[in-house]
């Protein structure tokens, strides 16, 4: 049954913002930057939005929610960026050479893979921000 309170047009371009899909309209270019327009999936994030039911719709918008919050704390971190210790605080994982950064972005991926399970969509595989997940490709045993 569909949602009597789908997601409304901004709720939808953020959705394909946090699966990593390129915001252009579409009238842009099939090929770009020698990459294929991401045409292939994104009508499967389109029709899983449309076909939501009421309480998916909900949990789409908390996963939304989650997910600017961690893009939120990863921008006001990056005046730490420069610094590894500040007196005798030493940031959490600096000595193995991880920033807090890496960390959230690490959360980022694992919230941003929820809302692709939660609409039953791959994540763009071609968005930088997913270059180090593993984003969908399953491997194969002969």
């Amino acid at each position: 049954m569909p949602a009597t309170n789908p997601l409304d047009e901004l709720a939808r371009e953020r959705v394909r913002y946090h699966l990593g899909y390129p915001t252009t309209g579409p009238s842009a270019p099939s090929i770009q930057l020698g990459i294929a327009k991401p045409a292939q999936t994104l009508f499967l994030v389109e029709q899983s939005m449309d076909l939501l039911s009421d309480t998916a719709c909900d949990r789409v918008r908390e996963l939304i929610t989650k997910l600017e919050c961690t893009e939120k704390a990863i921008f006001g971190k990056q005046g730490e960026l420069s610094a590894a210790s500040f007196g005798s605080v030493t940031l959490r994982g600096s000595k193995k050479g991880e920033r807090i950064t890496d960390m959230l972005e690490a959360e980022y991926t694992r919230w941003a893979q929820r809302l692709a399970d939660a609409l039953g969509v791959p994540m763009y595989l071609y968005a930088k921000r997913f270059s180090g997940a593993k984003t969908g490709a399953v491997p194969v045993r002969h």
